[in-house]
């Protein structure tokens, strides 16, 4: 009696298209009568069809002629569309930085106008009603703001570096949103503290698109699952 195993070898062999241990007399006439040996060529058929191997005309099996190719057709249709969806959000998020920046540049510009207004000279004195000191701290404010707004137009040029600008900003809003929870406990809050909050978490999400549609979300799996890991 013939052993089943060798049958099956047989059939591998003449799927792959390989030199096959058995005539294919003794293997076709074992397959007319077993249906262990019939479940498994119809098994090892329909997984080479889903590898998408091709029929040689000696009934052998043979891989394509180039693989790379139809790896390549499967998989360039989706690489497409995220290299698409990554470029299109880019570019609204350089928008973005650029039209933010402007905000930050008339913002900076009007606080130079008021501390002009509060340190006025006359023929060379500053005049009895100045005020120097808020004067210089209008003018640090406005060199910090014109400060933000050339590193928005830097990242809207060169989006690489999102990183440092993202964390420094970050931290400043941290803490500025501290200071206003604590004006908001002692009933202090300034007139121009929300709105100065609101522009910078604008900011803030401007660059975290840009920075995620740079690095891409690949990055964010990989910093989540580094988080998540634990001790080695």
């Amino acid at each position: 009696m013939i052993d089943h195993e060798k049958v099956q070898a047989a059939l591998s062999a003449r799927i792959d298209g390989e030199p096959s241990p058995l005539s294919d007399d003794i293997v076709d006439s074992h397959l007319a009568v077993c249906e262990q040996c019939q479940k498994f060529h119809d098994d090892a058929l329909a997984l080479s069809r889903r590898l998408r191997f091709i029929e040689t005309s000696d009934h052998g099996m043979s891989p394509p002629a180039d693989l790379s190719e139809v790896i390549i057709a499967g998989v360039e249709p989706a690489w497409r569309r995220a290299a698409t969806a990554r470029s299109v959000g880019l570019a609204v998020a350089r928008v973005l930085l650029v039209v933010v920046g402007v905000l930050w540049v008339v913002w900076g510009v009007q606080l130079l106008g008021a501390a002009g207004g509060l340190n006025p000279v006359v023929d060379g004195v500053s005049a009895p009603d100045a005020d120097p000191r808020t004067a210089s701290l209008l003018v640090d404010a406005a060199a910090v703001r014109l400060s933000f707004a050339l590193g928005l137009f830097t990242v809207a040029w060169k989006p690489r570096l999102v990183s440092p600008l993202l964390v420094v900003l970050g931290a400043m809003w941290t803490f500025l949103f501290g200071f206003l929870m604590r004006d908001f406990v002692l009933d202090t809050v300034g007139a121009g503290q929300i709105p100065a909050l609101l522009l910078l978490l604008v900011t803030l999400l401007a660059l975290a698109w840009a920075w995620l549609n740079h690095h891409g979300y690949v990055s964010v799996r990989a910093l989540l699952r580094e988080l998540g890991s634990g001790p080695v």
